[in-house]
This record gives C-alpha cells, structure tokens and sequence, in this order.
C-alpha cells in the first residue's frame, strides 16, 4: 500500500548546489513505458518565498512548514486521496476503536516503526505529543484549542503497544484529530524527562491557576522549563521524525534540505514503495518571483506555482514548454482582508461593510487571477454541503460606501481631503495601514487597489509588506489594523472554532481580528458538540449569513492553484487537497537524472 502524507502547497525554486548529468534538456520524450522499480533517485529543488518560522508540528505555523515537516513526521492513520478520509492506517494497524458515547478512542501502535535515529516508537510517543500540546507554556494555541476536550491518554494495560485516550466532551471531528496524531521521540524533544512524570490532570491545574493569576511563579515547575527548550531556536530547527526522509540541513535564507531515509522502516514491510522515490528534496529561499523564473529558465528549477499574472504571461518560452508541464488545478482557500476590531476604526459593521463595498473584487478576480477565480462568499468550501451558495455577495460600489460613512459619522470637517469624526471625545482622521507580507506580489496588488479606492472618497492607507516572521507576529499579536492574508478550506467537516470562537481572540488565539458574536460562538459550539450532519448543516448555513451581515473580513477570492513541473518527473498526479500532488509518488527515469546523489 502506498501510503499518502500531505506535504507542501504553493512551491517555487531556483538552483542548488550538485554536479548535473549529461541528460539532454529537452525532456519532451515518451517515458510511459519505463518503470520506476529500475529507475530511482534524483532531485526535487521546491522554491520557498521565504524561512518557515519553525520546523516542529507542533509549534510551526504557516503553511511551507507543515509540506516541509510532512515528509519527516507520521500520524496515526493517513489520508485515503480519493475520499479525502483518514481511512489508511499508518502508524496504527487499524483505526481508532471508538465509544458509544464518543469519549474514548483506542489505536493499537505497530510494532515495527521507529524514529530515523533507529529509536522504536510506540503508543508513548503519542502520549507524549498530546502532553506537549495541553502544555500551557508550549507555543501552539491554536492547536491545543483542537485537543481541549481531552482529558487524559494512557497506555491499555500496560501495553506500550496500545494507546487509549478519554475525553471529557463529545467532539464530532475528535476522531479526524486524533488520527493526525504524530510520533514524538521523547528522547530528542525532552532529553531532560521533564515531562515525565507530569499527568494531564497535572497540566489542566496548571492551565486553572494561569487564567486566574499573574502573580505566581512558574519558572520553577517542569512544564515551564521543558517549554523553554521546547519553544527554542534549537528544537524549532533540529527536527527528527519517523518518516521517509530526514533533516540534514537549514541555511538561513537558502535552503532546507531533506534526505531520504534508505533505513525508513516502511520499506521493511512493503508499506511504502522503496523503488520510485526522490532521493532528496531541497526547499530553496528565493523572495523574488522574478528571480525564480530566471531559475526556471535557466534548468534551475522543478516544480514552482507562481502569481497568476506571471504563470500567464512570463512562462511560454520554449525553453519552459519543452521542458515543463504547465498546470491549473482546484485547491480549496481564499484571500481575505481582515479588519482589527480593536482598532475603533473597524468597530461598526456597518463601516466593515463600507470597506467591503470599496474593494472590486471584479477587478481583482480579471487583472490579478486572469478569471481563474471567482468571489469568496465565506470560509466554508464551496463543494461542501454546509456551503450557503444562497449569499450574495456585497458589490463593490463606492457611493454606497460614502453614504454609509456619513451615516456613521465620518465627514470632512476640516476639509483636508480626509475623513474624521470625534470618538472618545477626540476627533480621528479615517487613517490605517493594512499589511501583508513580502514576496506576495497579489496580496500587495490588493492592498494597493484598496488604497487608491479609499483615496477616491477620503480615506488614507499605508499599504505595508513585512517579512513572514514578523507578520505573523504582528497578526498574533493583534498588532495591526487591517491585513491581508490567506486561509485553506477544509475539505472535511467544518469547525470555525478555532478563527470565529470569541474565546480564540485572546492571547494567542486564531481570531486575530477579534471578532465577538455571541449568537456565532452558539452555533460553533452546537456544531462541535453535534453527529447529526443534518443539524450541522443548519447550524453552519446560519454563522456564514452572521459572517455576511457582520463583515468581519472582506473575503476576497477563491483562486485556482498552478503548478509548472519539470518533465522528467513522472507520476505527479494532481490532487483536491494541499499542497495538490503526492510528492512520494514521484519518481525519475535514471535516464534523465539531472542532479548526483552527491551534495
């Protein structure tokens, strides 16, 4: 059985270091016939817009680090590709045994699996991961939110070869996050036992006494000091998995580099196909587009996605058609600026909607996306049964805007051009800056339309782009008054907990925007809690109309993905889930090595 891990989504890329082959560069030629048992190894060299923040599943955001971190870490039960279910077992034999009552779940662990150390693995290395993410002091809040329902996870038995875990609630995707479960080696991420000994009750206490102090002294207990490490630069650039390939190097503002495990223990046993395979992969730093198809034109590259504006017009030289397959292809997610309710600018909904009209997501959607795209209605995907296709869309039309703006108070007092109004006593000109982050080209396009049509009726924006680190420190940190940014769509049910919830707009939480609507928060909870698909329905098709009338974000587009491969790469299916293919079905005809196996 070949097994699948989802692994990386927009990708770029330009050279690496490696003595080339005497292969012909012109790969238009038939290799239907060859077969990939005799024909192994190889390079892919995938372009990254910029350094993931981290290399740990647990702590890392952003998508580049989940396709990166895909291909050293394994969970519990994989992704069948053609329903999109976590139906294949992995590093469970079968999946879960689940309750009546949906509180308790237990996996039987494979016993032949083991770290790329040579370290076995068993049911303690889940436990251990569950433990780090219920730690408070861990960085990873909007993970644990996913996990706060279970209370406790232990072996059956005694048996480090079965895992139970009880819950305290009813979750209706408990069993979808459960088999996500990855295997942590206790004895890299925790070498000093601090973890050890703590229990889930334990940590739930600790939890209790942080919402209701800020006085006591925490430096002291294990949790603490085991995040400290955990949280670190060495953890977060040191990552060591069980997976097929492993982590060989990280350079600043180059590269990422992964190798493949020859000693990886699905070859042990036929689970994983040993014969085709890329021998490694290299995730290349390029901040520039431009820089990239010069790369692409010159061989240095093999798979890239690029803004639709230069896949449409900057890739039809022979020199890229010869050699690359071009592609357009579905993956679920959505551009969106999000308006900080902090900010007293954005408070009024009906400002929000103001701003909604002001956009011309027409526009966007012709000279940004070429038409492959089309207006986002909400965050739900579009395929879904929860999906409210009976939304429509507010136009964008600017003297609605401006009469909407009156209407709350905002006019030219002091006839500068700009609008103002008093609030708290204190008269505020209608100024914001709206960020998005380096290297996207379309997200800055947008902000820039936006600009000039807040211009147009009295409105000033600084359009800002900030490295990807620390954008997403200022979005964390509630620091901005608007933003541009991307989300992916779940091709599974959906749960908005984790960005809509009011309880996720403090600390570190996803609702970045602090959006607060207590009917909203109602039907998320409802929907968590409930196995009635029927009632789940209902209960989404009722928050995506809230999320209309309320306009917490602008939702922008819904864009097609696309993806230019080398063709010497053979089996590089497209599929509807991120990043889109499979890259461990790859393989290349020796024929047609382009890269040694030596660095």
């Amino acid at each position: 059985m070949q097994k699948i891990f989802i692994i990386a989504s927009v990708l770029f890329l330009v050279s690496c270091g490696g003595s080339e082959s005497s292969a012909s560069e012109n790969w238009d030629i038939d290799t239907s016939s060859m077969n990939p048992i005799e024909n192994v190894g190889d390079w892919a060299i995938i372009h990254e817009l910029s350094d993931p923040d981290r290399l740990n599943p647990i702590t890392s955001s952003g998508a580049s680090a989940g396709y990166i971190e895909g291909k050293m870490f394994e969970s519990l039960v994989g992704m069948d590709k053609k329903t999109l279910l976590y139906t294949d077992p992995n590093l469970a034999t079968d999946v879960a045994k689940v309750s009546d009552d949906h509180l308790v779940y237990e996996y039987n662990i494979r016993k032949d699996a083991y770290f790329s150390d040579g370290v076995p693995l068993d049911a303690n290395n889940f436990i251990f991961y569950l433990k780090c993410i219920k730690n408070p002091f861990v960085d990873c809040a909007p993970l644990r939110n996913y996990f706060k329902d279970v209370k406790k996870a232990e072996l059956i038995n005694g048996d480090k070869y079965r895992l139970r875990i009880t819950c305290t609630n009813p979750y209706f995707k408990m069993e979808t996050m459960l088999n996500g479960l990855t295997a942590y080696p206790i004895h890299h991420y925790d070498p000093n036992d601090y973890m050890k000994n703590i229990t889930f009750d334990e940590l739930e206490k600790t939890v209790a006494e942080m919402s209701s102090t800020d006085s006591k002294d925490f430096e002291n207990l294990p949790a603490y000091k085991f995040a400290q490490d955990f949280n670190g630069k060495d953890m977060s650039r040191n990552p060591l998995g069980s997976g097929p390939y492993i982590f060989k190097e990280w350079s600043t503002d180059d590269k990422i580099v992964l190798e493949r495990n020859s000693n990886y223990w699905g070859y042990k046993n036929g689970d994983f196909d040993e014969n085709g395979y890329v021998e490694k992969f290299v995730h290349k730093v390029v901040k520039d587009y431009d820089a990239a198809i010069i790369g692409l034109k010159a061989g240095e590259l093999d798979v890239i996605g690029l803004p639709m504006e230069k896949f449409m017009n900057q890739t039809s030289s022979k020199k890229i058609t010869n050699n690359y397959t071009k592609e357009l292809y579905n993956i679920p997610g959505y551009g969106y600026i999000g308006w900080n309710q902090k900010n007293p600018l954005f408070k009024s909904k009906m400002v929000r909607r103001a701003m909604t009209h002001l956009l011309d997501r027409k526009q966007i959607i012709e000279t940004l996306f070429y038409n492959e795209a089309e207006i986002c209605k909400s965050p739900i995907y579009f395929k879904r049964e929860e999906f409210n296709n009976e939304i429509v869309p507010w136009p964008y039309d600017p003297k609605i805007a401006k009469q909407i703006l009156a209407e709350e108070g905002w006019k030219d007092t002091d006839g500068d051009g700009i609008l103002d109004k008093i609030i708290n006593g204190k008269k505020e000109k209608f100024k914001f800056t709206v960020l998005s982050n380096n290297g996207n080209e379309v997200r800055k396009q947008i902000g820039l339309i936006l600009a000039e049509n807040c211009r147009k009726i009295g409105i000033e924006v600084d359009v800002q782009t900030l490295e990807w680190s620390i954008f997403l420190d200022q979005v964390s940190a509630q620091k901005f008054d608007a933003m541009i940014l991307g989300w992916a769509m779940s091709t599974t049910e959906p749960d908005p907990y984790q960005i809509w919830h009011s309880s996720q707009s403090k600390g570190e939480g996803s609702n970045s925007i602090s959006f607060i609507n207590d009917r909203a928060d109602e039907l998320i909870e409802l929907n968590r809690r409930e196995y009635d698909s029927a009632k789940r329905i209902e209960y989404m098709m009722e928050f995506q109309e809230i999320l209309h009338d309320e306009q917490p974000y602008t939702f922008i587009y819904v864009s097609k993905s696309n993806r230019l491969m080398h063709k010497r790469f053979q089996n590089a299916n497209v599929y509807p889930f991120r990043p889109g293919y499979d890259p461990f079905e790859w393989w290349v005809p020796s024929s047609l090595h382009k890269y040694s196996a030596v660095n």
